[in-house]
């Protein structure tokens, strides 16, 4: 059973949706240490190696490589139910704040597809959801640490109490490691710390008001320092430190009516904060009659902060014998202070509310339709009206197809749509480059066709879950050089790059005689197909197997590239063959999970995927392999109950990251950890 889709408790063969689920099993008997590195084993997801950039999590690809991509806006993460994305960081999530422990994870279900009319306009090409243990069921203490090389030190405490009415979760937990070792400079390898340090504080209380109401109540805490920069470089890129912070409450009431009938209430306010400044140098040419190069330092903040409250109301019913319904509203009031986003200290502020709906409806036994919709209206983009409609079609009790026809929209995020990067030498020449300026966008709009099987074989303990798709997004925003307008007119370039596109019409690219800057547009047209699929057995009852695969192909083509402010055609060209390289052709991933004599447990996990590309300009990623390995022993002594285990992660060699120079290394820890 599952409720991530439409929000209505249902059977796994009956989601208007394809949905993975990674369970308590699958999390203990990987290691992961974080939760991003588990979803390698969802088909159709890329996961950049870890370090001290968060994770890049994308499902089919779409990355650029350019600041709106950075924390991957098209993919929704909810932990119980509260959304992970921030304005702070660019309408998307921020991995290394992710406020959950491994420890308190009950399981993960991940719906691949767009589901904007269950979770607003950012679940726009799948919705993660990580849903975490009952407070009930974490009563007493645990005690868990990771010890390793590549500096890896973990520590997780955890303690859980409460009496007939209320149930309280408190978890602390550190995340310590060095990040990547190598690092390729000016054509030589050198060592490159990036090391992060992290910390988070999790409470939750349940309440249990009367036979009809509860009430849940969530703080959460997380904090992460990093270091950035190059050894022995003071000048372009100094070694530094990054803090972020993110601090969330979340209260929610349910009232209980029947069997089929509930309603819930719930808010949540989240603050992020970021802080890391330090001198920056400035370097650019000048659109003067003798042009020279201008070179000057400024004090420069990536960090800010930002600030969501956001209301929400669901109701639950089935108001006929083969109908059931659930209907919601929505309001956000998100504020954002960001100088280095918007060159200003002013606050930012944006608004949003929407109405949505899923109806489930029974026509005969082996037939369900699913339909579902939503309206949103955004004080930067407008109205959206996005749908879903899905029938469900059971051959036999173990065998069912399904056909979904979708359609949803991403928002731009506030630096998108307004954002301005400017830079200006006060203390000498007094000249401006711009870097970025919004000048108009829209919001993204995909519209996906699948058709599903899931078999689910009991006799066999098997079951086979497949996915073939084509997603079109008709409007793709990209970040391009666009010429700038005579109000905003910068000190950038040369005369002669300026006016190379009206000396050579045959680039038919746009002439920037104001100069030019990165802006989003929607400028792209892209086709995305393939299929994908997971299988799942155990031929034993101590064995399991997961294997994944999934077929991806990207089509992709600029709508007009003469508004792109370029030089010259070879970059233009780059811009949709990173989006056509994004995703891998192929991604695989297996799991094999085995009970050894002595209650030991032994899992092998092995992820291959061909060529792809992090990042517009630079080297694809080559197709790389990585195996992962761990053994683990439980012990008991008197009331105590523990776990100890040896993990490895890419044991068959050092691993690229989201570029080609920098490198992951091996990784291997020792963990030990005891509950009472």
């Amino acid at each position: 059973m599952v409720a991530s889709v439409s929000r209505l408790p249902q059977r796994l063969s009956e989601t208007p949706a394809a949905v993975t689920i990674i369970d308590q099993e699958m999390i203990r008997a990987s290691g992961m240490r974080t939760v991003e590195d588990l979803l390698r084993l969802v088909p159709g997801f890329q996961v950049t190696s870890h370090n001290q950039d968060p994770a890049i999590v994308t499902y089919h690809g779409l990355n650029s490589g350019m600041n709106s991509d950075e924390y991957g806006p098209r993919v929704q993460v909810l932990i119980d139910g509260r959304s992970q994305y921030s304005t702070l960081f660019k309408s998307g999530v921020n991995w290394n704040l992710l406020p959950v422990a491994m420890e308190n994870i009950d399981r993960i279900e991940v719906t691949r597809g767009p589901n904007t009319v269950s979770y607003g306009s950012n679940a726009f090409m799948g919705v993660i959801n990580i849903i975490t243990l009952d407070p009930s069921l974490t009563k007493g203490w645990l005690f868990s640490a990771n010890h390793g090389n590549n500096g890896i030190r973990d520590q997780t405490v955890r303690w859980g109490g409460g009496n007939e009415n209320s149930n309280i979760r408190f978890t602390y937990k550190a995340l310590e490691d060095d990040g990547f070792q190598k690092g390729s400079y000016s054509g030589q390898w050198t060592y490159a710390p990036d090391s992060r340090q992290s910390q988070l504080f999790d409470l939750r209380v349940d309440h249990q008001l009367n036979d009809s109401d509860d009430l849940q109540f969530s703080a959460a805490r997380s904090r992460d320092v990093s270091l950035y920069g190059r050894p022995g470089s003071p000048v372009n890129d100094p070694l530094r430190t990054l803090e972020q912070t993110s601090t969330a409450l979340a209260l929610q009431w349910r009232r209980v009516l029947d069997a089929q009938e509930e309603v819930k209430l719930r808010y949540a306010f989240v603050e992020d904060w970021a802080y890391g400044p330090y001198k920056q140098q400035v370097k650019f040419d000048t659109n003067l009659a003798s042009p020279k190069s201008v070179s000057y330092f400024q004090a420069y903040d990536p960090g800010g902060r930002s600030r969501t409250h956001e209301l929400e109301f669901e109701h639950r019913l089935q108001p006929m014998k083969d109908i059931r319904a659930m209907w919601g509203l929505g309001a956000k009031d998100i504020s954002l202070y960001s100088p280095a986003q918007f060159s200003t200290s002013e606050w930012k502020h944006r608004g949003n509310y929407r109405a949505f709906g899923n109806l489930e409806y029974r026509p005969q036994d082996d037939w369900l339709l699913n339909l579902g919709g939503s309206l949103e209206n955004d004080s930067i983009s407008g109205w959206m009206f996005d749908s879903r409609l899905g029938a469900s079609y059971h051959l036999t009790p173990e065998n069912t197809l399904r056909l979904v026809l979708s359609r949803a929209h991403r928002t731009p995020s506030l630096y998108e749509a307004s954002g301005m990067v400017r830079k200006t030498d006060t203390l000498g020449t007094g000249l401006t480059n711009i870097d970025y300026l919004a000048q108009g966008v829209q919001p993204e709009r995909i519209d996906s066709v699948e058709l599903g099987y899931l078999g689910e074989f009991k006799a066999l303990q098997a079951s086979a879950d497949v996915r073939a798709f084509v997603e079109r997004i008709p409007n793709r925003i990209l970040i391009v050089p666009l010429a700038l307008p005579a109000t905003m007119a910068d000190d950038q370039d040369s005369t002669f790059a300026r006016n190379l596109a009206t000396t050579n019409p045959a680039l038919g690219n746009a002439i920037f005689p104001y100069g030019r800057a990165d802006g989003a547009i929607n400028l792209e047209k892209v086709r995305i197909r393939g299929y994908e699929y997971q299988l799942r057995w155990r031929p034993l009852e101590g064995t399991r197997l997961i294997y994944s695969n999934a077929i991806v192909a990207i089509d992709a083509n600029l709508t007009d590239p003469s508004l792109i402010a370029e030089s010259t055609g070879e970059n233009v060209e780059k811009i949709s063959r990173q989006t056509r390289e994004s995703a891998p052709m192929r991604t695989q991933s297996a799991m094999l999970i085995q009970q050894l004599p002595w209650e030991m447990q032994m899992s092998l996990m092995y992820f291959r995927n061909k060529s792809m590309r992090w990042r517009r300009n630079g080297d694809p990623i080559a197709p790389a392999e990585r195996i992962d390995w761990r053994l683990a022993k439980p012990f008991k002594v008197g009331g105590v109950r523990g776990e100890v285990a040896y993990t490895m992660q890419a044991i068959n060699g050092d691993q690229e990251g989201r570029q080609t120079l920098r490198i992951a290394n091996k990784m291997q820890w020792l963990s030990v950890g005891f509950s009472f």
